[in-house]
């Protein structure tokens, strides 16, 4: 009797052993495969494995962590941006009833669109982003950055303008609206519209709360037009106020070697007294 409990609990657990080691669910051999290939760096068999695993998983709990590697993959790895489109608007479909997933993937849309050479529907994409922004400051700042510099490239400048003055506008702290100021200020200078620009950047220096290295990027650019305007003393005076800041300082020195001599005004003559 004592044997038959020994067997049938022997039996018992290798049953356990068997569930425990057999897949939960169809497509879970699918993506840990799929994982496994990935961190190793087999991206073509990785993307196979996740292709299979949407297949097979209609109501998976990992279809985002698959969509996400497939257009990893596509934009990252194969540099295939018209696959890249077809993954990123089937996975809006799909996941674009969460706002933040959905701008995510309008964002990515819309810098494949770049890529492709595509503007109008790299605007478009940009323009859902808007939508989705809504409430999130964050996202909202960081769409209007990338569409006016779509604009820019297209040569929209009154575009470039409105979309960055509503960007500084509706930016939720001082970082951010300098950011979009900044673009600003750097646009107007490439339509030599420079007294916008010293506009654009004095607002941008009042602000209390920014980085160093976005002020040291303003008073670059302020050293920039006080160049074009013949002023070198003041260019040099600003190129030395952020040696020690500016992202590169090599860039500020070889600036300040190439400078113009400042020659002095010459004193005016004192007639002789009589």
């Amino acid at each position: 009797m004592q044997r038959i409990l020994v067997l049938i609990l022997l039996a018992a657990t290798v049953l356990a052993v068997a569930a425990c080691s057999s897949p939960s669910s169809p497509g879970q051999e699918d993506i840990e495969r799929a994982r496994d290939s990935y961190s190793k760096g087999f991206y073509l068999e990785a993307e196979k494995d996740y292709e299979r695993y949407l297949q097979v998983e209609p109501q998976g709990e990992f279809r985002k962590e698959a969509w996400d590697r497939l257009a990893e993959i596509a934009v990252s790895i194969k540099g295939d941006y018209d696959r890249a489109v077809v993954l990123l608007e089937a996975m809006y479909l799909e996941l674009g009833g969460d706002p933040d997933t959905a701008w995510k993937i309008m964002f990515q849309l819309g810098e494949v669109y770049s890529e492709l050479g595509n503007t109008s529907k790299a605007i478009e994409a940009f323009e859902k982003c808007l939508d989705q922004a809504m409430g999130n400051p964050e996202h909202t700042y960081k769409t209007q950055l990338r569409m006016a510099r779509l604009y820019r490239s297209m040569g929209s400048y009154d575009l470039v303008a409105a979309t960055l003055e509503n960007c500084a506008d509706s930016a939720a702290d001082d970082e951010a609206k300098a950011k979009c100021l900044y673009e600003l200020a750097q646009s107007y200078t490439f339509i030599s519209s420079w007294s916008q620009a010293e506009k654009a950047l004095s607002t941008l220096l009042g602000l209390k709360n920014i980085s160093d290295e976005t002020r040291s990027l303003a008073v670059f650019l302020e050293a920039d037009i006080a160049e074009n305007d013949r002023d070198y003393a003041k260019a040099k005076e600003l190129l030395e106020s952020i040696l020690h800041t500016y992202p590169n300082p090599k860039v500020v020195e070889t600036r300040l070697a190439n400078l113009p001599e400042v020659v002095p005004e010459p004193l005016p003559l004192v007639p002789p007294k009589q």
